[in-house]
């Protein structure tokens, strides 16, 4: 039995050794595990960057993938997807999560509103669906200052663009667009076609931006564009559902706004720089269909000015009242009845005035069925039983065509009013023919015509604006291609000449409704 077990232990040692001898000369073929790797060390990439709100962001990481490097989203196309996404770092608004590009190298202008957001790139391998990751910290800061906005409808909504350029803002060296910032900065848009925006001259310490869309109304802060204010919190006791038509407001002021086709004032002249006051209930009276208008340019008597469409005439609401009336009865030698136009409106705009600084006047282009004309009235310290100053008659524009927008000069006396494919100049105390100024591109067509103007106060104009008074833009639309476009030009301040040859061209916004200049005391 003991030779046995001898034979079993050398036997099972042989096989052992032999074991351990054997080479496998099998025909096998190994495929290493695929290796993506982010190499940020040799592009003096950092960990953490610093910009200003639009300004663009550069990352520029190396990419290898199986120890190879990849120089195109082609070298890798179906083996590596690329992405770069964004997202708050901090509390407060909660935004989404965006994916802002799916390059290899991110180069983007940042529209995030102030504050410290956290941008990652992700690169997958599509065949493991194993993803590598590279995150950067990035801190915004805000650098809106001052520059000509821009108010437009885009997909039956409202947004606002700016322009920042030598021409709105003194010892500007770079040329600045911005598109789409209201939705930008809180992440929807205004609903509803536009209405109006103004830089609010009442909130002076705040200094908000008012923008109105038909089913909306917000005051924004001026450089993130983020609401201070939404629609609710704007009225002393809202009630939802209603439309607005319009909103403005004086050098007073005094700011009025109509809704649901009722009046509402609210007036700052006495309550401090901040928003403490806010509309009140519809003022009272008794009246039609009012316009898409309310006066710019009234003095202390009023607390607002507006048109009745349906019995065409004039309105007012007197300081410190509580109804909707008409003006006191009015001198024969007036230029005509503010309390019995009898014409149906077409475009209004304020513009110069006598000459006594902070005063203009109301321009309005209105007509019946057989005329047209340029109405000019000083709603500002006329005599109360003169305030029609003038009525020139418009010819030159065929009365079917209707008059889009208005634009009164600030310098001089004529008017550029614009229809669908043209804009016309009236020199209305030289001729009553409107003349042909610009005409419009193929496949364009005209939606707003402004002078560069300051409305409230002439003095901050000259202190702010480069050629104060000495530009005109044009905003078209392409119905096609959908995309809106301003033209600027500067301008002979007196007689409103176009020099043609300063030409510049601003494009991407939506079909632009009105245009205004933003400021930064």
């Amino acid at each position: 039995m003991k030779n046995y077990n001898n034979i079993a232990w050398l036997l099972l040692w042989v096989c052992l050794f032999g074991t351990s001898c054997y080479k496998d000369k099998g025909n096998y073929e190994y495929k290493p595990l695929d290796k993506v790797l982010i190499d940020t060390a040799k592009r003096n990439i950092s960990s953490a960057y610093s910009i200003y709100r639009y300004d663009e962001l550069v990352i520029s990481p190396r990419i290898f993938f199986n120890q190879e490097e990849v120089t195109s989203t082609a070298q890798v196309s179906g083996k590596l997807a690329f992405t770069w996404s964004i997202y708050q770092a901090t509390g407060g608004k909660v935004y989404s999560r965006d994916t802002i590009s799916n390059d290899i190298t991110f180069r983007k202008s940042i529209s995030k509103p102030a504050g410290r957001w956290v941008v990652i790139l992700s690169v997958k391998n599509l065949s493991t669906q194993v993803e590598e990751y590279m995150k950067f910290d990035v801190q915004v800061d805000e650098q809106l200052s001052d520059g000509w906005m821009l108010l437009y409808e885009k997909n039956g909504n409202t947004d606002v663009g700016l322009i920042v350029d030598d021409w709105t803002k003194k010892n500007i060296v770079q040329t600045r667009t911005f598109a789409d910032m209201f939705q930008n900065s809180n992440g929807y848009p205004l609903l509803g076609e536009p209405r109006g925006l103004m830089h609010s001259p009442s909130t002076l310490a705040t200094a908000e931006v008012l923008i109105a869309s038909a089913r909306d109304f917000v005051a924004v802060e001026k450089s993130s564009f983020q609401v201070f204010y939404p629609i609710d919190k704007l009225f002393w006791n809202f009630i939802p559902g209603g439309e607005i038509k319009t909103f403005s407001a004086n050098n007073g002021r005094k700011e009025v706004v109509i809704y649901n086709n009722r009046v509402h004032g609210a007036n700052y002249n006495t309550s401090g720089t901040s928003r403490v006051n806010f509309f009140g209930a519809a003022y009272n009276g008794s009246y039609g269909d009012l316009a898409e208008w309310s006066a710019t340019a009234f003095g202390a008597s009023f607390d607002a000015v507006v048109y009745d469409k349906t019995n065409k005439k004039f309105l007012n609401i007197p300081a410190n009242g509580t109804a909707v009336q008409g003006f006191a009865t009015q001198a024969l030698t007036a230029a005509f009845d503010v309390n019995n136009v009898g014409l149906d409106p077409e475009a209004f705009d304020w513009g110069r005035g006598n000459g006594t600084p902070n005063v203009g006047y109301e321009y309005a282009v209105m007509k019946n069925s057989t005329d047209r004309f340029l109405l000019v009235s000083n709603f500002t310290n006329a005599a109360v039983t003169q305030i029609a100053i003038g009525k020139y008659p418009i010819t030159g524009i065929p009365l079917s065509t209707p008059i889009r927008t208005l634009n009164s000069a600030f310098g001089g006396n004529y008017t550029l009013m614009g229809t669908e494919k043209t804009v016309y100049l009236h020199r209305y105390q030289q001729s009553s023919s409107a003349v042909a100024e610009w005409e419009a591109p193929v496949n364009e067509e005209v939606t707003c015509v402004r002078l560069q103007k300051f409305y409230y106060n002439p003095a901050v104009t000259s202190l702010l604006l480069p050629k104060p008074n000495t530009v005109v833009y044009i905003g078209t639309w392409n119905a096609g291609t959908k995309v809106g476009k301003v033209y600027a030009y500067t301008i002979d301040p007196t007689n409103g000449s176009i020099n043609k040859a300063t030409e510049r061209i601003y494009t991407g916004f939506g079909k632009i409704k009105d245009m205004t200049y933003k400021w930064s005391l």
